[in-house]
């Protein structure tokens, strides 16, 4: 009777501990294994470029390597939706952009997440869309182009690469605010309708400023406005919308991370803290802005103040457009 007692004692006490020790994965510092970064586009973009400037360096601070695994498709919304769906525990993460964060979740019913719930870990870039026209076109700014396209009424057209995309939605947006018409032509990408607007096929278009920086300067294009807040350091001649009179047109092209709902607050903390170190070293922020992005480091209630701010703004040009979720 007194060694069952000591036998059930003894259960008893392991017992407790196995439950007071926490689980052996809680145990393991961050990072003990290579992370993932998912990027949402090809390979040689510039997702794709200041994904890996700002990992690699990250993946050196955090003594592990940080790998880049292009997952194009569906406008980059697969890329989020296998980030959500993965183990919530910060070695699957997304780089992503507007596109994924801001539209996409109000252009489509079922884009694979909800973006009110991924974990933003921070911003890590900025940089302003361009607006450029063909020089054929005779106009200078803003102002001019808004001028000729009433003036002309049916005449004027711009490109972008693609329906309801970020750059189609801009071009609406300057239409609205301008009292313009003008007809859309989309394109799959930025240099079918770079080709396009150069070989006279349309005549104006926002677009990346990164892409369009060597057509300026050669001459090829006329930039009319950058949209940043501010004027851009590689193209500092050229005004913003909002000194030209269209503030409401103000925006970002922004990059970050996000990582999957429920992933532990301390790999967060750990993961935006690296980010700021990375984004301080001098050879990441020169790459960087050579690619046309500025170093943005923010905190993961930034970044997820900022992704609203962008989402209700997206939104209600949707719902003014009349154009309903896919």
């Amino acid at each position: 009777m007194t060694e069952c007692r000591i036998q059930r004692r003894t259960l008893l006490a392991a017992g407790a501990v196995a439950i007071a020790a926490p689980p052996l994965w809680a145990q393991e510092p961050y990072p003990s294994r290579p992370i993932k970064i998912l990027v949402g586009a090809g390979a040689g973009g510039t997702t794709d470029l200041t994904a890996r400037l700002v990992g690699e360096k990250m993946g050196k601070l955090l003594g592990q390597p940080v790998v880049i695994e292009n997952r194009p498709g569906a406008s980059g919304t697969l890329s989020v939706a296998q980030t959500v769906r993965a183990p919530a525990d910060g070695y699957t993460l997304v780089w992503v952009g507007n596109s994924v964060m801001a539209i996409s979740p109000y252009l489509y019913k079922a884009p694979g997440y909800d973006v009110k719930t991924v974990i933003t870990v921070g911003q890590a870039t900025t940089s302003g869309f361009i607006l450029v026209a063909s020089p054929t076109l005779g106009v200078n700014n803003v102002k001019e182009l808004v001028a000729y396209g009433k003036a002309n009424p049916g005449k004027l057209s711009f490109g972008s690469n693609g329906v309801n995309g970020s750059l189609h939605l801009l071009a609406e947006l300057l239409k609205s605010e301008g009292g313009f018409d003008a007809l859309h032509v989309p394109y799959k990408g930025g240099a079918e309708s770079a080709a396009a607007i150069m070989g006279g096929n349309i005549h104006f278009l926002f677009d990346a400023l990164s892409s369009n920086i060597p057509l300026v300067r050669s001459g090829k294009l006329k930039a009319l406005a950058v949209t940043g807040p501010q004027r851009e350091k590689e193209l500092p001649e050229v005004p913003t919308m909002a000194e030209q009179g269209f503030p409401g047109m103000t925006t970002e092209v922004f990059f970050g991370l996000v990582a999957a709902p429920g992933t532990p607050h301390a790999v967060v903390v750990k993961l935006n803290e690296t980010l700021k170190t990375a984004l301080a070293d001098p050879a990441v922020r020169e790459a960087l802005e050579r690619s046309g992005n500025q170093p943005k480091y923010s905190t993961p209630q930034q970044f997820r103040a900022l992704v609203d701010k962008e989402g209700a703004r997206f939104e209600a040009l949707l719902q003014a457009k009349g154009i309903q979720p896919e």
